[in-house]
């Protein structure tokens, strides 16, 4: 019987799409097709990343988990895109969009990045040295976020922001709350930039439950506005 080890997660299938939650200013997401890999620093969990360490590991072990936590890149995703919490926190209340990546791309593997499902636990996670593992461990009470993160670590000199193929990008949920020059700055993105593969989908109160429900859509440039009008049409 093989041992486990360590700093194995145990084999979940990833997902076809993986979501982020941006606010309307995230727009630059799609206008310039880079992606920002955060440092956990930034985060409003202030034990996110942490990296804990047996108290026997000594001075240098401490100063390695302070220096490797400075490096960690985080590209924060999640397996839903109708949680209302994350509407509200992440993507302002819902005047902000949702954006769907191809989780199957070989995007997530390039250039030492890793992805993998966040573990929940009631209790930190105590690790032998300071590793990237310790950014999959977070507490219990995040555990509605459904969170799956790629992370590598990056040289001091390193740009944190990573061009993206326009085919990474295969969902635009939109907000129900979104204004209407932001969603035209949407579509202008979505043409400009070749992103063909993209379905949209419109997120609203459902009449019938304490849920959000989102209907497919296309949205399209309309001509008679020279350009920067859209047009949206049911497909439901």
């Amino acid at each position: 019987m093989t041992e486990t080890r360590w700093d194995e997660v145990p084999g979940v299938p990833v997902p076809p799409t993986l979501y982020k939650y941006c606010p309307p200013e995230r727009i630059d997401i799609l206008h310039d097709l880079k992606v920002r890999f955060s440092p956990p620093s930034e985060f409003n969990d202030t034990f996110d990343s942490r990296q804990l360490i047996p108290s026997t590991s000594g001075v240098q072990a401490k100063q390695e988990r302070s220096k490797l936590r400075n490096r960690f890149g985080v590209l924060c995703l999640t397996e839903q895109s109708d949680d209302q919490l994350m509407w509200v926190n992440y993507a302002k209340n819902h005047t902000g969009f949702v954006i769907g990546f191809d989780a199957r791309s070989p995007f997530f593997d390039e250039d030492g990045r890793l992805l993998r499902k966040v573990q929940y636990q009631s209790s930190p996670k105590v690790l032998p040295v300071p590793d990237i593992s310790g950014c999959f461990y977070k507490a219990s009470l995040w555990q509605h976020e459904r969170e799956w993160r790629c992370v590598r670590v990056f040289e001091e000199s390193e740009a944190r922001l990573v061009p993206i193929d326009p085919m990474l990008i295969t969902e635009i949920v939109i907000g129900h709350k979104m204004e209407t020059w932001h969603i035209a700055q949407l579509a202008i993105c979505v043409a400009g930039q070749g992103i063909s593969r993209v379905k949209f989908f419109l997120s609203s109160p459902s009449n019938r439950s304490w849920r959000f429900e989102q209907k497919a859509i296309s949205v399209s440039l309309c001509e008679a506005c020279g350009g920067q009008g859209y047009k949206i049409e049911d497909r439901g």
